[in-house]
């Protein structure tokens, strides 16, 4: 009998040597094209549908003594150093929102990385017109 742990060991490990080298060649790639981008601006690719930019990651930072002293119903989400889960909770139920502790110089958002995206373009333009169908599944010819 073949003792499943030490099949699925083995084709963990045997997949983990192989995919490592590539995610490594993939985090390399995809850097270089982040960086052509940011340096050359956005572009589409048409012939594979789609298009290629650079987007910015903001992380919010909150400075824990102005939150104390301008939303003092907030003081639970702060310890030594903002419980940032905590406040985002608050924020989540409503009780103070973002702008409210931005305009208090309590909430500041860092550029923190720069994220390549790449989308595809609207998929209709790829497939030409759409022909009607019925509720039966059949075209829905004129």
């Amino acid at each position: 009998m073949v003792d499943i742990r030490a099949a699925l060991l083995d084709e963990y490990l045997e997949l983990k040597a192989k995919l490592g080298p590539l995610e490594k060649r993939l985090e390399d790639v995809r850097d270089r094209l982040r960086d052509l981008v940011t340096e050359e601006g956005h572009f589409v690719d048409e012939v594979r549908a789609v298009i290629v930019r650079v987007e910015p990651r903001f992380r919010k930072e909150y400075d824990a003594e102005k939150l104390q002293a301008a939303f003092p119903r907030l003081n639970a989400c702060v310890r030594p150093s903002v419980d940032v889960a905590q406040l985002e909770a608050c924020l989540r139920a409503g009780m103070v929102t973002d702008g409210e502790l931005e305009r208090a110089g309590v909430l500041t958002r860092a550029l923190h990385s720069r994220a390549l995206v790449v989308k595809a373009l609207g998929q209709q333009n790829l497939r030409g017109p759409v022909r009607p169908v019925t509720a039966e599944g059949k075209l829905d010819l004129p």
